[in-house]
């Protein structure tokens, strides 16, 4: 069989999947003023993923939160996490997730303002082809 349409691209179908599923605004490129802008979430490319079986596609994201205290960081990483685990066997326009995992969050240094909190953690996304009908 041949492999026909392109896999998608797990950065904007992850940033539109917490909008819409969790009403987080996140981001691809940290703005200039962060610190006035907290909480922030950044989402962007991380090492790993590969091939899976078949066409299936893995696809690894790093998911940044910035917060100015721990309360709000634990708000915003439990919406993250509850709404990637909803995300496995669902999707939107921008692709169809068969299955998504999520690391816990570990506390990161973060040296641009010393009074802001970062946690970073790993999101995992397993996806097949997405094809047009013609």
């Amino acid at each position: 069989m041949l492999l026909q349409g392109q896999w998608p691209h797990g950065l904007p179908l992850l940033i539109a999947w917490l909008k819409d599923k969790a009403n987080i605004t996140a981001v691809s490129k940290l703005p200039d003023d962060m610190t006035n802008r907290l909480p922030l979430v950044m989402v962007s490319p991380a090492p790993g993923g590969g091939q899976g079986d078949g066409y299936t596609r893995i696809r690894s994201l790093d998911v940044d939160v910035f917060a100015a205290d721990w309360k709000s960081m634990a708000e915003i990483t439990g919406g993250i996490e509850a709404a990637v685990f909803r995300l496995s066997g669902d999707g939107n326009q921008y692709g169809y997730v068969d299955t998504s995992s999520i690391t816990e969050f570990s506390q990161t240094a973060y040296e641009r303002a010393a009074n802001v909190l970062r946690c970073t953690a790993t999101v995992t996304l397993s996806m097949r082809p997405k094809t047009s009908l013609k």
